[in-house]
């Protein structure tokens, strides 16, 4: 019987996209624990926070969708460079914006891709990039995995509830 060879978070893991193991191995309950901001613990380079976190804004800002021509537009802005509220000058390549932030929040399910929504103006479905709010229980696991996936979901909730 292999079930009792493998547990179930090596089982989880050997089903997951590399980009989701690679942060997996990052990961440990003090340091989720210990920051208030989620993108600390998924991106560990402060650009491809900072790029994950302007993103994370224009969904906020589009209940929580953004078409792929809006997505594109984004990382067409900040390749080109965007000015931030402090005055600063943020560039970040496209190629590395979907390579790495948005395949990395699409892969630890963060983010949906292709979801249909009607848009009434057009009068047509539009396949767009949605985010995922997490229904969580009230009281975290006890251990392990389950209760650092639960505090990660926590954090990604309270951006846009």
């Amino acid at each position: 019987d292999w079930s009792s060879d493998v547990c179930s978070s090596d089982l989880l893991k050997m089903l997951m996209p590399a980009t989701v193991k690679s942060h997996l191995r990052m990961l440990s309950e003090e340091k989720v624990m210990s920051t208030q901001n989620v993108f600390d613990i998924i991106f560990p380079g402060i650009k491809t926070r900072r790029a994950a976190e302007l993103f994370v804004r224009i969904l906020h800002k589009s209940n929580g969708i953004a078409t792929k021509n809006s997505v594109s537009e984004f990382a067409n802005n900040i390749q080109i460079g965007i000015i931030l509220e402090n005055g600063e000058l943020f560039r970040y390549s496209r190629r590395n914006f979907y390579m790495t932030v948005l395949r990395t929040l699409i892969d630890m399910g963060f983010i949906q891709k292709n979801v249909p929504v009607w848009d009434e103006k057009r009068n047509k479905t539009l396949y767009v990039y949605s985010r995922n709010i997490f229904d969580i229980p009230n009281k975290p696991p006890t251990v392990g995995f389950w209760r650092i996936s639960y505090y990660i979901c926590k954090k990604w909730n309270r951006l846009f509830l």
